[in-house]
């Protein structure tokens, strides 16, 4: 004996739908996740090395005065540095995710459209 109800092909269907968008909702996480994490080491790195020649220069100077200049100099370049690598990290995390959230929506949106029809 078999039973059938009414709906269930479309029950199957819709939560195969959703599995799926949770399945590419994942994947694009953990690819949004490996793109931050390059680009962090990326400014990491940048970082390092902008240091390194810091600290070179600061040996080279010759007076107190010139101190003063490459100090301001190098907080200047510092600060411009740090707000255009964070402005850079937000937009990628910002585009990353959203791609992220992308096929969930899509479902919300199907489930949505579905339940309108049946309304």
């Amino acid at each position: 004996m078999s039973f059938k109800f009414d709906g269930f092909d479309k029950l199957v269907a819709i939560s195969k739908d959703n599995a799926d968008a949770i399945a590419q909702s994942g994947a694009a996480t953990v690819k949004a996740f490996e793109e931050i994490a390059k680009a962090q080491q990326a400014v990491v790195a940048k970082g390092v090395e902008k240091a390194d020649a810091a600290v070179k220069a600061m040996f080279s100077v010759k007076s107190p005065a010139e101190l003063a200049d490459l100090q301001s100099k190098l907080a200047r370049e510092s600060i411009e540095a740090a707000v255009a690598d964070s402005r850079k990290l937000a937009e990628l995390a910002t585009s990353a995710f959203t791609a992220a959230f992308e096929p969930l929506n899509a479902r919300f949106a199907a489930f949505q459209a579905l339940t309108k029809v049946a309304a």
